[in-house]
């Protein structure tokens, strides 16, 4: 009877131990929103543990080093080591993490006004690869093929013209031992992410695929610098589409003359299927990676009723908007007038 008693209480103590363990302690970290959790090796279990509970909040009685060290984490390899913690992520979830990730890993970003060649040197340069791999590996028609069964891409996909709709400008961890196919595929996983229920039902209202939206996007991005106004860009070509009007974008004229500065009335002939002069419709393929922001502004920008626009008179980077013709040629006339002056006054 006694040797019972003993063993009842001291299973008792031991359940309150364990019980106070687990609902004294923080075991889900309390980050609010994704951090980046980068460390260099060798470091010690208690400075491993301290940027454990500076980063997530993480507080245990237990030493997370030395959990993760059970589990195979190496803290005395030499090394960098970044992974992203999400919110509310479990201790057991955080060492799980740190255990695969336990290699060194690139933060790589994506900009948005990136070309074909920027793409290529940017992405290439922080890899052990040449941008020339690289570009057989993004107009492989056997990759296209197999990132075009993913539903965002059922209508029209990506191909050599088109694979700006694969890089989402963002900053991305990648394996620094990835090779271009593996970073191409987790970039079409990426954007696939990127184009959620909203923005896909957005897409089909309007009429136009994801990549289209893109192709729409890159000419509002290469428009302008100033965000505020992508909305009304925005709107004045999907006004410019529904009726069936030549876009006119100077910027498709650019990219089909494939320099930069002032567009000419002989740049508008350019024959060209990317010259939206001359040819109805979107062109053949994006002019570069759009930002997020001009592929929102398509999507859920306002309705304005504007099917004209030009550069203001006071040279800011802001345009004037008009819905008549007659309208936009005062407005253009302005403009000229005030750039002539601007060119002559800086001549003398």
């Amino acid at each position: 009877m006694g040797k019972n008693w003993i063993w009842a209480a001291l299973a008792l103590v031991v359940m309150v131990i364990l019980l106070k363990l687990w609902l004294v302690p923080c075991w889900y970290s309390s980050n609010d929103k994704n951090v980046l959790l980068k460390y260099d090796a060798p470091i010690s279990n208690s400075e491993f543990d301290s940027l454990i509970e500076q980063k997530t909040g993480l507080s245990t009685p237990i030493s997370v080093a030395k959990v993760a060290t059970w589990r195979g984490l190496n803290l005395s390899a030499a090394g960098t080591t970044s992974l992203v913690i999400r919110p509310k992520t479990s201790l057991w979830s955080l060492i799980k993490l740190l255990v695969r990730y336990q290699r060194e890993q690139k933060m790589v970003t994506i900009h948005s006004h990136w070309d074909y060649n920027q793409f290529l040197k940017q992405l290439s340069s922080q890899f052990n690869w040449s941008a020339t791999e690289l570009g057989e590996e993004m107009m492989d028609p056997t990759n296209h093929k197999r990132w075009n069964q993913q539903a965002w891409l059922s209508k029209k996909g990506l191909d050599s013209y088109n694979w700006q709709a694969m890089a989402i400008p963002n900053s991305y961890l990648f394996k620094s031992d990835s090779k271009p196919a593996a970073v191409l595929d987790r970039l079409v996983s990426e954007a696939h992410d990127f184009w959620t229920k909203d923005r896909m039902l957005a897409a089909r209202d309007l009429g136009l695929s994801p990549v289209e939206v893109v192709v729409l996007a890159s000419i509002v991005t290469k428009e302008s610098n100033h965000i505020p106004e992508y909305g009304k860009i925005a709107a004045t070509y999907k006004n410019r589409l529904k009726i069936n009007m030549l876009l006119q974008a100077d910027p498709t004229v650019v990219f089909a003359r494939g320099k930069a500065g002032r567009v000419l009335l002989s740049d508008t002939k350019i024959e060209s299927p990317y010259n939206t002069y001359i040819h109805k419709g979107l062109p053949i393929g994006a002019l570069c990676i759009p930002s997020t922001n001009a592929i929102d502004s398509c999507l859920f920008g306002a309705a304005y009723p504007f099917l004209y626009f030009c550069a203001k008179s006071d040279l800011t980077p802001q345009h004037d908007f008009a819905v008549t013709l007659s309208e936009h040629n005062k407005n253009a006339q302005r403009y000229h007038r005030a750039l002539n002056e601007y060119q002559r006054n800086k001549r003398r």
